[in-house]
């Protein structure tokens, strides 16, 4: 019989910390891509800076089905049912194997219409298709890791996500290295092949380890379970329009930036990297919180759940602390590596204390969402996600189209986005019925 899930610091942290690790590589290969780049042109930053940005928005969605499947996989080991979690798996791979694929088709699209039209920047814009051109293939390895990421989480192994996600991070940047200015020199393109090879390196370590795990049940001939399928169709849609919307919005602001100017955006490229790495602590956290939450709500513990939160909250925002100091400290000293001008090394100094505080009320606010969305409460998270969503627009546009703004500024705007749902999320909490399994999971049970 499966022993109960723990819910001490150190189950926490043996859970979130190897997550953290692996985001963390994953932060220093972003952090890495851009320094490359940033050595070719400022254009060729700033063009494969939007199309990573729109990539990202786009795998929200393969993002979305993962983190539905890990809550799903982990209520069925929370309910003693781990051959169920194994059905989910094998029928989240196929599933996202299609969606891949459509994907793909919708970028060729979007690049065949013209949509680097939308740059003031020639130069931008061509980057911006290049990169795009190649990064498009970048989903269908990226789909099933994350899917196989679920997995694992779900789970509650983690360790060989760290594995893989150091694995993918060595070869991206040795890939950045050889192709973007090294031997080949292949500019915005060399970095877009990287982070293909590295996606397919980091999908072989998960499925290889799938397979060592779970031996010839792994090759059961009947993929796609129609009841599997169905829930985690109906949990996942709100949670990929939440995060689609989420991570489109910021897409958006980034645009409306390159509308004030072209500085404007380098630093704000220059921000989104040390905003990744408090999101790299997050990650962890946030990963951990909804695996807790499903499991013990599967084990009938949803009134240990209070206390949880609160350890999983002060290990975040701990972590958060402690790797993002700097932005608040000695910002310049950060932002140097980025710039020779110090027109733009000012203006990036006075952001990142920005994106510091900012975070900290982040800190809050994303643990509280991943409760709700590992509760199954999915609809309730979209609808805290779409208001704060609403008031961060109404803000980035009246400080970069109305009243443009400076840079640091401008991303004040971060604040109004997640205060406004760390609210939201804390009124939803504090009603003590979100806490019961017919109510969160009705269409799970």
């Amino acid at each position: 019989m499966k022993a109960p899930l723990s819910t001490n610091y150190r189950a926490i942290l043996k859970l979130a910390l190897p997550v953290s690790a692996g985001t963390f590589t994953q932060f220093l290969v972003v952090l890495t891509d851009n320094f490359f780049l940033s050595q070719v042109s400022d254009a060729t930053l700033n063009g494969a800076g939007n199309a990573g940005i729109l990539y990202i928005t786009l795998a929200m969605v393969g993002q979305g089905l993962s983190s539905c499947g890990q809550i799903l996989i982990a209520r069925r080991m929370g309910e003693g049912r781990s051959e169920r979690a194994l059905v989910l798996l094998r029928t989240g791979l196929l599933g996202m194997f299609l969606i891949a694929l459509f994907l793909v088709a919708v970028v060729q699209l979007g690049l065949h219409l013209g949509f680097a039209s939308v740059f003031r920047d020639a130069a931008t814009g061509e980057v911006f298709t290049a990169f795009m051109d190649i990064r498009k293939w970048g989903f269908l390895p990226g789909f099933a890791m994350l899917m196989m990421y679920a997995y694992f989480m779900g789970t509650a192994r983690s360790k060989v996500l760290m594995v893989s996600m150091i694995t993918v991070g060595v070869v991206n940047i040795v890939g950045d290295a050889l192709l973007i200015n090294g031997m080949w020199s292949m500019g915005a393109q060399g970095a877009a092949w990287a982070s293909f090879f590295a996606e397919c390196t980091g999908a072989s370590v998960l499925l290889l380890a799938v397979i060592r795990s779970n031996g010839r049940t792994f090759w059961n001939p009947t993929f796609l379970n129609r009841e599997e399928m169905v829930h985690w169709i109906k949990l996942a849609l709100p949670l990929v329009l939440q995060l689609t919307l989420t991570l489109g919005t910021w897409s958006m602001f980034f645009f409306l930036v390159e509308q004030v100017g072209i500085l404007e955006l380098k630093v704000s490229h220059v921000a989104r990297n040390y905003f990744m790495l408090a999101f790299t602590v997050s990650q962890g956290v946030q990963q951990t919180t909804r695996t807790f939450v499903s499991t013990l709500l599967g084990e009938h513990r949803g009134g240990e759940l209070p206390e949880v939160l609160k350890r999983l909250f002060t290990v975040n925002i701990i972590g958060i602390v402690v790797f993002s100091h700097g932005l608040f400290f000695y910002p310049e000293w950060l932002a140097a590596p980025f710039f020779d001008d110090p027109e733009g090394l000012e203006a990036a100094g006075k952001t990142l204390p920005v994106i510091f505080l900012a975070m900290l009320i982040y800190s809050a606010s994303s643990v509280m969402l991943s409760a709700i969305q590992g509760s199954g409460h999915t609809r309730t998270a979209l609808a805290i996600e779409v208001t704060a969503i609403l008031i961060y627009s109404c803000f980035a546009i009246f400080f970069t189209l109305w009243w443009p703004q400076p840079v640091w500024r401008i991303w004040w705007v971060e604040f109004s986005y997640f205060t406004s749902m760390g609210v939201g999320c804390a009124w939803f909490l504090m009603r003590k019925d979100w806490r019961s399994k017919q109510t969160c999971f009705g269409v799970l049970v």
